[in-house]
């Protein structure tokens, strides 16, 4: 009876075990199997999506690079001779000389129109068809025509282009000014070309991709917005990305199924049949097979799945045993997982890498900023210094040669940069032409020497397609401290390069604490000078140009002059404030028209007097300078020969140029142009005679050695001005030894302190009256006598 009672307590126990077991394993079956099928689902999701983005990347690059092409050949066509001629009625046959079909196909334009700058056409507008050109289509030219004015600009040197559509087809337009080659001239009429994104042009940008995208209408955007969708139709899961072209209204769309489904489909059946094979075994009451081989390696993937969602950016791998079926899923995943992390090693490569140079960006240098400063907690004696590095000059040599010789240099200085840091520094492109280097271990002492290497390095000489070229840098060093945030020391570098370039270029600067008061001073000068400018709060002073052979005046010099709180702000300080504010276009209308209403006073008593005024390269890029300056002696019913325009040496040895068509005109008008500071800057005797001056002042550091007896520098000065035929103007004056000697080497016009300081209108209108100077005219005072 007890045998039988413990056969039946063990029978019992044995189902119970039995059904435990399967009611366990299907239990954690049911779990593993969610918690796979969510994590697989999840990861094959986005690596569809990423697929799809970056289809759609590939497309969009070659449509970018598509359309530069297009306007590149459009710009080449614009800003020729033979375009020009041809607007001006010079070339009658420039159409049928350039712009055959065949040439048309081959930088993909199906047509083109050439206006006047009043948007009258030179020629009936051509499209290609059958090979053959022919006028355009009725139907063409109405949809095209009131797009035309909004990419007119007689200024625009750049291509601007549109995209209109028509029966769900593209049409892209493009236009840009003509020119001359130089573009030296003024604009004389608009080119555009035309291409119609039908399906021959898409499908052979699809044969290019190897993407069956679409090309659908959107409304414009200045940046690139994409999305991936995925649909779900009828149990069919579709994917569906979209991405905009940059500034055109038009968007890229790419559609289509799961990327990986038959690896997707053989993953869950492996899952499905392990957890199934799993369930048999137990309930064949396998207990030590169910115990040993699948209960525990369950709960090892179910902890390494835990520890994956918890930690996602950990690295986890599916142990791997022998050969069954779990291993086998294992071996899948690990797979899956590793060409997870190859993609993301890509991705996370190119968001830390500049793309053009190859060396470290922006956000390399945050996350190296975010390391060491974190180790300058835990080690406060630990040193390392930030360079930051401005080129000098690149601006000029990106402009003149074009931007592949730009992105020539800018591969060339990190390639010097990277051969000079060792292993474990940092060499990043913040943007443009900046550079940063993150020392390890370095204190600025030993970073200034390494800086002071560099300059050297960088500054040898380099050819690119038969030019020599020099090129220099502005360093800025700041070390890394304890307590001082990233930021923090991003912007002392930054503060002590530009005081790298304030005290002439090509140097390299540790930060100081005192820096920090400069700026500070400099912005709320900034703020101060706006609002000054805003209630014309500025005064003008006058300084009299008198002939010192009879005392008679000549002329003024018109002196901005602010006065904030009681203090005088030096006008070298606020002017080069509104210089790099912008702000000095509107300080240069008030003072035009200042001194249009004081000489409109003045001239009642003193008919022929006149003023010069000081102009700066800003006005000229800023502003229509010519319009402001006959604006102003329209207002104030003056001559031109009122107003005398003053340029620096400087300013004309970097910028002659650009400023020289200005020059030309003003002179046309009657405007007479001095040239001050004569002797400082880089002039030369051929530039003098290819430029309009009229007069030459002489600089005061050229007239103090006077009172020493040397007057060479005087007396070659005044040579130069009397064989180039200019007037002589010394400026500076203080003494009578001074004037004495000024005289006797026939420079009769004098400006100083010996005469007068600068005074208010008021102050000047006294002065004249005490005096009773008798006024002189320019003509009448000539230095040639």
């Amino acid at each position: 009876m007890a045998i039988a009672q413990n056969q039946t307590i063990t029978s019992s126990m044995g189902r119970w075990m039995l059904y435990a077991m399967a009611a366990l394993l299907i239990f954690v079956g049911v779990c593993f199997l969610w918690i796979s099928s969510h994590l697989i689902n999840s990861r094959f999701d986005n690596f569809d999506a990423k697929f799809y983005e970056q289809q759609l990347m590939r497309v969009n690059g070659v449509f970018e690079q598509n359309n530069q092409a297009f306007e590149s050949s459009l710009i080449d066509y614009a800003h020729w001779n033979d375009t020009e001629q041809f607007v001006l009625g010079n070339n009658p046959t420039y159409i049928e000389d350039n712009y055959t079909s065949e040439a048309l196909d081959n930088i993909q334009v199906n047509g083109f129109i050439i206006t006047h700058l009043d948007g009258s056409v030179v020629s009936a507008p051509l499209v290609t068809q059958a090979e053959n050109l022919v006028p355009m289509p009725e139907i063409l030219w109405a949809i095209l025509q009131p797009v035309i004015p909004s990419l007119m600009s007689p200024t625009q040197t750049t291509v601007t282009s549109k995209i209109i559509w028509h029966n769900n087809v593209g049409i892209m337009i493009s236009g840009v000014a003509i020119t001359n080659t130089f573009k030296n001239t003024p604009s004389s009429g608009y080119l555009f070309f035309i291409r119609i994104l039908n399906e021959s042009f898409l499908n052979g940008l699809r044969e290019l991709t190897l993407v069956p995208f679409k090309l659908i209408k959107s409304s414009s955007s200045p940046q690139s917005i994409s999305s991936v969708v995925r649909q779900n139709n009828d149990g069919d899961n579709q994917w569906l990305a979209a991405k905009s072209l940059i500034g055109l209204a038009a968007k890229t769309q790419v559609q289509g199924g799961t990327h990986l489904q038959a690896e997707r489909d053989l993953t869950f059946n492996l899952l499905l049949f392990s957890v199934l094979g799993l369930t048999l075994i137990s309930l064949s009451g396998n207990y030590w097979i169910v115990h040993f081989k699948v209960l525990n390696r369950l709960r090892i993937f179910s902890r390494l799945a835990d520890q994956y969602r918890q930690e996602s950016h950990s690295t986890i791998r599916w142990p791997i045993k022998g050969h069954d079926e779990l291993d086998n899923l294992a071996q899948s995943l690990n797979e899956f997982i590793a060409e997870v992390e190859v993609r993301h090693e890509d991705l996370h490569h190119l968001a830390h890498h500049d793309p053009l140079t190859g060396i470290g960006n922006r956000r390399l240098l945050q996350a190296k900023l975010d390391i060491y400063m974190h180790q300058h907690e835990l080690t406060p004696h630990f040193s390392s210094t930030l360079l930051l590095l401005d080129l000098d000059g690149f601006k000029l040599l990106n402009d003149g040669l074009g931007h592949s010789a730009g992105d020539h240099i800018l591969k060339l200085i990190a390639q010097r940069m990277t051969s000079q840091v060792r292993i474990d520094d940092t060499v990043v492109r913040l943007g443009g032409d900046e550079f940063a280097i993150l020392l390890e271990g370095t204190d600025p002492d030993g970073a200034h020497l390494f800086a002071e290497h560099l300059l050297k390095h960088i500054a040898e000489p380099f050819e690119y397609e038969g030019h020599k070229l020099n090129l220099q840098a502005s360093i800025g060093l700041a070390p890394l401290k304890y307590a001082l945030s990233k930021e923090d020391v991003i912007r002392n570098a930054d503060l002590a390069m530009y005081e790298a370039k304030r005290r002439g270029k090509n140097q390299a600067v540790v930060f100081k604490i005192n820096f920090l008061d400069i700026v500070s001073r400099r912005m709320q000068l900034e703020q101060a000078l706006r609002e000054a400018l805003n209630e014309q709060e500025l005064d003008i002073w006058y300084q009299p140009i008198i002939d010192a052979r009879n005392g008679g005046i000549i002329g003024l010099e018109a002196l901005s002059r602010w006065k904030l709180c009681s203090e005088f702000i030096p006008p070298d300080e606020f002017i080069s404030i509104a210089e790099t504010s912008g702000m000095i276009t509107k300080l240069g209308q008030q003072v035009f028209d200042k001194v249009g209403a004081a000489l409109q006073e003045l001239r009642i008593d003193y008919p022929e007097l006149q003023c010069n005024v000081n102009l700066s390269l800003r006005q000229f890029r800023d502003s229509d300078l010519t319009q402001d300056i006959i604006d102003c002696i329209d207002k104030y019913h003056l001559p031109p020969s009122a107003l005398h325009l003053e340029l620096t040496e400087s300013l004309i040895a970097d910028s002659e140029t650009e400023i020289l068509p200005t020059m030309q005109r003003l002179v046309e008008h009657g405007f007479k142009f001095h040239l001050d500071d004569f002797g400082t800057g880089y002039s030369s005797l051929e530039r003098l005679k290819n430029l309009p001056f009229d007069t030459l002042k002489i600089d005061r550091s050229f007239v103090v050695p006077l009172g020493q007896d040397d007057h060479v520098m005087v007396k070659n000065i005044i040579n130069i001005g009397n064989e180039l035929g200019m007037n002589l103007i010394a400026e500076g004056v203080e003494t009578e030894i001074e004037v004495h000697k000024l005289l006797q080497l026939g420079c009769h016009q004098i400006q100083g302190y010996y005469f007068a300081r600068p005074m208010p209108l008021d102050t000047l209108k006294a002065w004249l009256a005490d005096n009773n100077l008798p006024q002189l005219s320019a003509q009448k005072s000539t230095q040639h006598d």
